[in-house]
């Protein structure tokens, strides 16, 4: 007898897998979405447990009036101070315009520069001696102002701020200078502090030679 063996038939190959194609557009969107949630989340345990005044406080440099103060991202300086009783403004199309007060204009010559890159300084304050702050007036067009111009890497921006303020609000002040914040609050931004030398005989010094009106005219 002969002996015959038969084989199981041949099963078929499976199919090639294609290589895995590379994650669509919004596997890329979920995984930068997770990625900037956990970065908030980071920024947002380092925020607990401080106070709200801690979350906005600055970095604040100090200085006087004709001294360069360098805050890390810029740099400052107030070259002079002025009083007046009215500012008569001249903009870029020649436009004359005049902002009179019942107290007093304050007008500061000031100068900055930055560290890093470029950047426009925020609204200038006056902090008074028990801690009062007035923003720089409205009065004065913006644009003839420190806080127009980007502020430079390698060159001095020079130009003014004003203030309008009660005569009594001028011994011990200081003028506040800061970059403009970005669109979420920071910490710990720098800021320059000049305190502006007026004592009580400065302070009459400055507001017996007030001005009847100072001029100030749009650089062309």
């Amino acid at each position: 007898m002969t002996s015959t063996s038969t084989s199981a038939p041949a099963r078929p190959e499976a199919p090639a897998r294609r290589a895995s194609r590379s994650p669509n557009r919004l596997r890329r969107a979920g995984v930068l979405a997770a990625g900037v949630a956990l970065a908030a989340a980071a920024v947002g345990v380092q925020s607990l447990g401080l106070t709200r005044e801690e979350r906005t406080a600055h970095l604040t440099w100090t200085g006087g009036v004709g001294e360069e103060i360098s805050a890390s991202r810029f740099s400052a300086r107030v070259k002079a101070v002025h009083a007046a009783k009215a500012v008569e403004t001249t903009d870029v199309t020649g436009q004359v315009k005049k902002a009179t007060t019942s107290q007093i204009f304050l007008i500061a010559e000031v100068g900055a520069t930055a560290n890093r890159g470029p950047q426009k300084l925020g609204i200038p304050t006056l902090l008074t001696e028990d801690g009062k702050r007035y923003a720089a007036t409205d009065k004065v067009e913006a644009s003839l102002t420190i806080t127009n111009p980007y502020i430079q890497v390698g060159w001095w921006t020079e130009s003014v701020t004003v203030f309008e303020v009660p005569a009594t609000a001028l011994t011990g002040s200081r003028i506040v200078l800061a970059p403009q914040s970005g669109f979420i609050a920071e910490s710990f931004l720098p800021e320059v502090e000049v305190d502006l030398g007026l004592d009580e005989a400065a302070t009459q010094r400055l507001i017996s030679n007030a001005k009847d009106v100072y001029q100030l005219a749009s650089k062309k």
